[in-house]
């Protein structure tokens, strides 16, 4: 088959059948364009390194979540008269949500990519080449380990049922497991593999001429999607009777060629574009958060959300990310160096120092400096977070200027709360954590970071957040705070007052403050619903 045939193949298939008319509202005329390729050069090749990186990720916590499963093979091969133990089911349950979650942040990669025929290998190279190599790399992945993985799951009846029953807590809505085993297959999808990669055969000069052959993580991409497409297309053969013999009902019946596992109504629509249609704007103003610190206080737990920013991939759960308050140097100062129980403490510390901010300074010369600088948006420090970078401070552009906001306060006293800061800046600086290992202080993932600040110890109260199994990783994805603070609120012992909840609309495009009610039920929200009321 010529290229061009093969490209003609690809647009029929990645070309969506006429569906019902979407309820979700027509984007305002102002807002950037909806497409990725309307994006120039330059921002355009910005984004495909990035979700380069995204990729990478997911597609290896596919792997090594597909290898964690098999080594279970037993367990997924039950008989049907033999139950599962609370144990087990957490196991499984939790081990299919992880895979779920490096599944759709591989999807959303995939879809932001697929019409990469919209940019002409001839006229504008870079861009068709990176589009069709992430696009391609990511169905490669999703085929080879989601067919591995629906032929160990699929055919028990009792997993079948369990993986079947809905999770918010893990992101997992209803019937996710059976949908996933009917689309992973799907006519559509499969059919695109086997074309593109006829068609990668015969891209090399575009490569080359893009310049792209060289970039870092495109020749392991290369490899990777080479091996996934071998595995795919072992499994798609056997199954190939079967498969195409429902062709001609999947193709007229089924609104979702494109997409191998729509979570919603809608999604492939808003799957590729919202990050695009909101470059450099998130839901919340900032206005809206500048307005927030007065109420803020050093010590404060946040939890933040962006749509479609891709992080923690594998951890499931509405919120990602998690970061702790420090407020500026002065406020910091404000908080607890005039506190009687915070100098006391202080005293005993090497070189007895005055006072709590005086010690930082002396312990931490380097450190601190940097925490009195100012970010790169020209903004003081009030945060430490552990991001891709490390465990850095940064100011409310970062932090704060997200989709989704909520913070809470920690019910412990000046002294707990600045031995907790104290731990935090001996952290800052390390790298971060992509394996989320709980057990090792020398990397440190964001949920991390807060946790090992406030655990309890002989001295100290701290905050009692237990961690949780997911895929047999011990591990704390930052909707258990939020979750805590549900099972706890209202009652004399619990660990977190309520501050503030700036909530995002999707459909609207802006945010709005939301009370504790609110907030308490976000944890059970789906990670990947982005169309909010």
């Amino acid at each position: 088959m010529s290229p061009a045939s093969l490209l003609l193949a690809w647009l029929t298939l990645a070309t969506p059948p006429a569906g019902e008319p979407s309820d979700v509202p027509t984007p305002p005329p102002t807002r950037a364009p909806a497409d990725v390729y309307a994006l120039d050069d330059a921002a355009f090749v910005a984004q495909a390194r990035r979700d380069l990186e995204t990729l990478r990720q997911g597609t290896e916590g596919l792997r090594r979540l597909r290898e964690e499963a098999f080594r279970s093979k037993a367990l997924y091969r039950r008989e049907q008269g033999v139950p599962y133990t609370p144990e087990e089911k957490q196991l499984l349950v939790s081990t299919w949500a992880a895979f779920f979650d490096c599944f759709l942040s591989t999807e959303v990669v995939r879809q932001r990519y697929w019409d990469f025929l919209k940019a002409p290998s001839l006229l504008q190279p870079k861009k068709h080449a990176w589009g069709f190599l992430l696009t391609h790399a990511a169905l490669a992945s999703e085929l080879a380990q989601g067919l591995a993985f629906a032929d160990l799951a699929g055919g028990q009846a009792q997993l079948n049922v369990l993986l079947d029953e809905p999770g918010p807590e893990y992101g997992l809505p209803a019937r996710a497991f059976s949908r996933f085993k009917e689309k992973v297959v799907h006519v559509g999808t499969t059919t695109q593999l086997f074309t593109g990669d006829g068609y990668r055969a015969t891209l090399n000069p575009v490569l080359a001429k893009a310049g792209i052959l060289n970039e870092p993580g495109v020749p392991a991409l290369l490899q990777a999607m080479k091996q996934d497409s071998q595995s795919a297309r072992s499994r798609l053969l056997l199954r190939g009777p079967v498969l195409f013999a429902k062709a001609a009902a999947d193709l007229t019946q089924e609104s979702t060629a494109r997409a191998v596992f729509p979570v919603q109504k809608t999604v492939a629509e808003w799957m590729g574009d919202t990050r695009v249609y909101r470059v450099g704007r998130p839901l919340i103003s900032r206005e809206q958060t500048l307005a927030l610190l007065p109420r803020m206080a050093p010590g404060d737990v946040m939890v933040a959300r962006q749509n479609w920013f891709l992080s923690n991939i594998g951890l499931p759960g509405f919120w990602p990310h998690a970061e702790l308050y420090l407020g500026t140097a002065q406020e910091l100062a404000q908080a607890f160096d005039a506190d009687p129980e915070v100098k006391a403490w202080v005293a005993t510390l090497p070189g007895h120092p005055e006072t709590f901010t005086a010690h930082l300074a002396r312990a931490f010369p380097a450190k601190w400096k940097e925490y009195n600088g100012q970010d790169a948006h020209g903004d003081p420090v009030r945060i430490i977070e552990a991001i891709s970078e490390g465990v850095s401070f940064t100011g409310v552009e970062h932090g704060m200027h997200v989709d989704y906001l909520g913070v809470l306060r920690p019910r412990l006293s000046a002294v707990d709360k600045a031995r907790a800061i104290l731990r935090a800046f001996t952290f800052q600086g390390r790298p971060y954590d992509f394996n989320f290992d709980f057990f090792s202080d020398q990397t440190l993932v964001c949920t991390e970071l807060v946790w090992k600040s406030y655990a309890p110890s002989k001295d100290m109260k701290g905050l009692d957040i237990p961690l949780v199994s997911v895929a047999g990783r011990r591990t704390l994805p930052a909707n258990e705070i939020v979750r805590v603070f549900d099972a706890e609120y209202g009652k004399p012992d619990r660990q977190f007052d309520f501050v503030a909840f700036l909530d995002g609309r999707e459909t609207q495009g802006d945010a709005v403050e939301a009370n504790a009610d609110a907030f308490r039920y976000t944890y059970r929200r789906m990670k990947w619903d982005i169309a909010q009321e």
